[in-house]
């Protein structure tokens, strides 16, 4: 028993820390509580880069999110672009977030009031 337990207590750390991230997660998305959650990820990113462990996969692209919900376009970008950099396996996916982000941004045109004229031989 006690070779057991001495074993158990070298084993490897997993790949991520993910602390209490996923439980908070799917507590955020439960409650819809843009205040809550956006303190809740600050915190997760501040215990990350303070402790200098790697934050899971994620983690920024889910702040990025939350900040596109509120339309701060330039800030989602910025989340996008970090996730993007800490994990080059979420390229695709983030590419295809920053491109939306941009086309949202992007001014519409303003509808022309030019008069219609008609075609010779049609009413």
């Amino acid at each position: 028993m006690v070779l057991a337990l001495s074993l158990a207590g070298c084993a490897k750390p997993g790949l991520y820390d993910w602390g209490d991230y996923e439980d908070q997660l799917a507590d955020r998305y439960a409650k819809e509580d843009a205040a809550g959650s956006e303190l809740a990820l600050r915190e997760q990113m501040a215990r990350y880069q303070t402790g200098g462990r790697r934050a899971p996969p994620g983690l920024y692209a889910d702040y990025g999110f939350l900040l596109f919900r509120r339309g701060e376009d330039a800030g989602a970008i910025a989340y996008f672009e970090k996730e993007k950099q800490i994990y080059p396996e979420s390229r695709a996916l983030m590419d295809k977030l920053i491109e939306k982000v941009r086309q949202k941004s992007q001014p519409k045109p303003e509808p022309t009031d030019a008069p219609v004229v008609p075609q010779e031989g049609k009413p």
